[in-house]
């Protein structure tokens, strides 16, 4: 990877002396942002383009360069890549589209390409990209000619699935005064991945902040080991957020986890920065150059009294607390002032105030008496004060340097003056403050996700062997909970309507009489269940009325059986839900459960397997908590019964990769422990 981002020889191949020829661009951006190694250029016919000479073959360049862009039309780029093999040339960018994006012949054009890599040790970028930018080295190779004053060097660094939004994003971190290192479109992705990318940019030193923006997610798991072992902060722009499968879901679980829930569970559990547009990745990055934030107390100083209303709604929408004013800051900063006119409330309202040298001294006195966890500064001026804004900024970011506290500075200027703030300082100036808080709940969210590893039980433990499916039994989904100690209320499966009467003699009274068949996926919706049979001969008479009904709605359900367990009555219900992702493996699902399941949707997801954090979070972050916790004179549910449940059926769906869906629902939460009343599974039988 090294050799891509810094070569010390280049090829350019497709390059022509014609004015729109493509490739001659990119030797145009090499000499702009100042590369000094040795370029080569190959086309069709000799010439000169930009001081590089122009030969008609890859023969007369020396064997060996660190590496080859290619951009030349799809169907020649396979016979330039044999040649950059036998060349000695190890690294290739392929900017060429007309691949597996644009047809079946670009797929096995693409196809190719991966085989003559294969032959040869070659590791390639793209096809279909706009390429590689190295601000470092002075690399700069898209095929569209860029201003260097368009970009500034800085710590953060882009993987982009678009080549124009690669672009896009170096633009913006720059315009934000952040600056980008090394800037990479993948496109088609065919050899390297955002994995490979990720891994070489978290042992780059140019690097502090990485940010993809992805379309796709190929090994969501190891994208979540590289997080999970990373010092620097990764904020990933998650496009393509649609449903993954149009298909009829076979249960709840798979009904309610598309794609686009468990990917961003999945990031919050390996503590990546989910992006939901540029703005908030810029923002986020912003947040992330400043002081860590270590918790959620926040001072809010506002010129604007209504600018002060609205900050205090963004306060609460992104889970911080508005820390009240002590009396000894609320007289400090009256003492500064000839008449009583601080109102002593959070966000304090400095609007009466002119001189802003005092404002940087309140934020002093914040900082010092109140030692909140960050300070939100809006100033809002016109034209004729920009002298004394520039002047409170650059007194900030002083502040902020010598106290090592995070300020986010966030300015509204007339006629947009406030721009002219950004790369005087060195900390971010905010234009929004919606995006200033964002900031700061950025730095809060990552540096607490860091902060975990070293808490007690918040490693998942130990996986056992995949030990044969019970596959031939009607109730091997319950057996199979019960085995991995989840408990399970006393059933027995029955072949006809006496055999259940005599199940249900054994169980004891009041039962649960449940149809029992591969076919019947949804036992309610057909008339499968019947609670509380309080003696034989009501389960005898149910039994019979039941399998007329099951077969009159599911003629298929030739293999109609009967479940009978012993009736548990009160709890909260819930399910466990689990399936095989592709991209991440065994996931979990957690939330309100029985019949209503899908209709509310309260559900929560992680990717398997738990921690018991991961597990406890589960359990927070659903909207019905309040039911677990005890509603209306209710007791509460056993919440440490919950928890071991779940670690369990995180363990059960490791264990046994054959599962491709399987589900507890539901599973009852009581005042002492949990009993699973229902389960059911599909299993992959490959």
């Amino acid at each position: 990877m090294h050799r891509i981002f810094y070569p010390q020889s280049i090829v350019v191949i497709g390059v022509s002396e014609k004015p729109d020829n493509l490739a001659r661009t990119i030797l145009l951006n090499l000499r702009t942002f100042g590369y000094s190694g040795t370029l080569y250029a190959v086309g069709r016919e000799r010439g000169e383009v930009y001081g590089v000479p122009i030969v008609p073959s890859l023969d007369e360049v020396p064997d060996g360069l660190d590496l080859a862009v290619i951009l030349v039309p799809a169907p020649l780029v396979p016979g330039f890549m044999e040649a950059c093999g036998r060349k000695g040339i190890r690294r290739v960018v392929i900017e060429s589209g007309g691949f597996s994006e644009f047809s079946e012949e670009g797929r096995r054009l693409e196809e190719q390409l991966k085989e003559i890599a294969r032959r040869w040790d070659i590791r390639f970028v793209g096809p279909n990209c706009i390429s590689v930018i190295n601000l470092d080295a002075g690399v700069c190779l898209p095929f569209a000619p860029i201003g260097r004053e368009t970009l500034r060097f800085g710590p953060v660094s882009v993987v982009a699935q678009s080549g124009g939004v690669s672009i896009t994003y170096a633009e913006m971190f720059s315009a934000a005064g952040l600056g980008v290192n090394k800037v990479v479109s993948i496109g088609n992705k065919a050899d390297l991945d955002e994995a490979d990318y990720l891994a070489y940019l978290l042992e780059d030193p140019g690097t502090r902040i990485v940010c993809l923006y992805l379309e796709s997610v190929d090994d969501g798991r190891g994208l979540m080991d590289l997080a999970r072992r990373s010092a620097k902060p990764i904020i990933v722009h998650k496009a393509n957020r649609g449903s993954a499968s149009q298909n009829i879901a076979r249960s709840h679980t798979a009904a309610l986890a598309n794609d686009d829930r468990i990917v961003s569970a999945a990031f919050r559990q390996a503590g990546i920065l989910r992006a939901d547009s540029f703005g908030d990745a810029v923002a986020m990055a912003q947040g992330l150059t400043l002081p860590p934030v270590r918790g959620d107390n926040l001072v809010v100083i506002s010129r604007s009294g209504g600018h002060a209303v609205i900050a205090a709604d963004f306060v609460e929408k992104y889970g911080f607390r508005l820390a009240p004013l002590p009396e000894d800051f609320v007289g400090a900063v009256r003492a500064l002032f000839r008449a009583d006119v601080i109102a002593p409330t959070n966000p304090l309202d400095l609007g009466v105030i002119f001189d802003f040298d005092l404002y940087a001294r309140i934020v002093e006195h914040a900082l010092r008496m109140i030692r909140p966890d960050a300070v939100l500064l809006i100033n809002t001026y016109s034209r004729t004060e920009t002298e004394g804004a520039h002047r409170l900024a650059q007194q900030v970011d002083r502040i902020v340097r010598e106290t090592g506290m995070p300020v986010a500075l966030c300015a509204y200027g007339e006629g947009g003056v406030a721009r002219e703030l950004i790369g005087q300082v060195s900390i971010p100036v905010f234009l929004d403050m919606e995006q200033a808080v964002r900031a700061l709940a950025a730095s809060r969210d990552w540096h607490r996700r860091r902060a975990q590893p070293a808490v007690a039980g918040n490693s998942p433990p130990p996986s056992r062997p995949a030990r044969p499916l019970p596959l031939e039994a009607p109730d091997g989904a319950l057996a199979l909970c019960r085995e991995y100690g989840i408990p399970v209320a006393p059933w027995a499966v029955a072949k006809d309507p006496d055999g259940a009467a005599e199940a249900a003699d054994a169980l004891g009274y009041p039962v649960v009489l449940k149809a029992l068949s591969a076919r019947v996926v949804h036992k309610s919706d057909v008339g499968g269940v019947a609670l509380g049979l309080p003696d034989r001969e009501a389960v005898r008479r149910e039994a019979e009325a039941m399998r007329a009904r099951v077969r009159a709605r599911v003629p298929e359900a030739d293999d109609l059986r009967f479940l009978v367990q012993r009736m548990i009555e009160g709890g909260v219900e819930v399910i466990l839900g689990g399936k095989q992702d592709p991209a991440f493996g065994p996931v979990m699902m957690f939330g309100l459960g029985g019949v209503f399941v899908e209709v509310f949707g309260d559900v929560s997801f992680r990717v398997a397997p738990l921690s018991r954090a991961d597990a406890e979070e589960m359990i927070e972050e659903i909207r019905g908590k309040a039911l677990l916790q005890g509603a209306r004179g209710r007791p509460p549910a056993d919440r440490e019964a919950l928890v071991e449940a779940a670690l369990a059926f995180s363990r059960l769906l490791v264990e046994n990769p054959s599962l491709a869906e399987i589900e507890i629902n539901p599973l009852l939460a009581l005042p002492r422990g949990v009993v699973a009343v229902d389960a059911r599974w599909v299993v992959d039988h490959r």
